[in-house]
């Protein structure tokens, strides 16, 4: 029993060494350039909340990820299903509780019709979600008479992106993903598929249902993403496939994340890549970095550390060889 604790804590420091090690860095490059801010209270407390929504999106990503379907309409779902349900909430006198039910709802019903899309057509998911992209976002466009939402005007209806909500939002959600994930049919169906889907498939797994209960799932986790981001900034209807910058702002996450998880798990290891690549973000801002050049900075980053990440075999194996060279050496004299 001990030894399984010392292991899940050793497990535990792991996952978390890298959003840790990211502070850090940055802290000891801000105290250097004598930039203030990155130590203080409020510099933590935005990092970590901006975590919350990039971890969510970064689940409902990494989800369908693992199943080597690639998906471009998180984004655009959480804008349309922000902006239907905020408005009727709004038209309608409803509470914080009936609008987080109805965005969740309108989010399952647009995650869903991709899914069922996807099974009709049987063509990659990548073309699939391109087109569900453009459908959704002329429908933003149009609904509500192209307007939006301005929920955060709305300070009764915003709770969820406000302490403590916001946490216990996240805790629950991170929760019902590890036990989905760890102790369900679904999960053990999921890692079947991903690990060796043919497999999987001979050995009894039903692949088409796994597929609609994923994006089932990816829906209540795009509508609790839609709440967050239409509480907190004014959401506006997109266009050209603007809304995938919500979906590629937490790739990061999803890349780390899915690195970090072998340590420990998909949900804690993706919240820890979460809170690391805020924490990157948030130190550019503090010391001045334009944005422009903080997108190439984070871009290289994500290239540098799936590189290092892939060929960490090969690494090792280099290290070793270094290692062996001056035992040889001294062997021969």
């Amino acid at each position: 029993m001990k030894g399984r604790v010392a292991t899940n804590t050793i497990n535990l420091i792991k996952t978390f060494s890298f959003p840790i090690l990211v502070y850090l860095i940055l802290l000891i490059l801000t105290w250097i350039t004598g930039e203030s801010g990155y130590a203080s209270e409020g510099a933590f407390d935005r990092i970590i909340r901006g975590s919350v929504l990039s971890t969510i999106i970064a689940y409902a990503i990494a989800l369908p990820l693992s199943g080597g379907r690639w998906d471009f309409a998180p984004g655009i779902i959480i804008i349309l299903a922000g902006i239907i349900g905020g408005n009727l909430a709004i038209d309608l006198g409803l509470g914080p509780v009936m609008l987080l039910i109805l965005t969740i709802g309108v989010a399952i019903v647009l995650s869903m019709v991709e899914g069922v899309l996807y099974l009709l057509l049987r063509v990659p998911t990548i073309i699939v979600s391109l087109g569900i992209v453009m459908v959704y976002e002329a429908m933003s466009g149009v609904i509500f008479d192209g307007s939006g939402t301005q929920l955060f005007m709305y300070p009764h209806l915003t709770i969820f992106a406000k302490s403590p909500w916001l946490y216990i939002l996240l805790a629950v959600t991170m929760l019902i993903f590890y036990y989905l994930l760890t102790y369900t049919k679904f999960g053990y169906d999921t890692k079947s598929l991903s690990a060796h889907p043919r497999l999987a498939v001979n050995m009894g797994v039903k692949e088409k249902k796994n597929i609609l209960l994923t994006y089932l799932v990816v829906g209540i986790l795009l509508g609790l993403a839609a709440v967050i981001n239409a509480s907190s900034v004014l959401v506006s209807p997109a266009n050209n496939l603007s809304s995938t910058f919500l979906m590629f702002s937490s790739m990061g996450s999803v890349l780390v994340g899915l690195y970090l998880a072998r340590f420990s798990n998909m949900a804690l290891g993706i919240f820890a890549g979460a809170i690391g690549m805020n924490a990157l973000s948030y130190g550019m801002v503090v010391l001045g970095i334009d944005s422009a050049i903080q997108t190439v900075y984070l871009g290289v980053f994500i290239v540098v550390f799936m590189g290092l990440t892939t060929n960490e075999h090969v690494i090792k194996g280099l290290f070793g060889k270094l290692k062996r060279i001056p035992s040889s050496t001294s062997e021969v004299k």
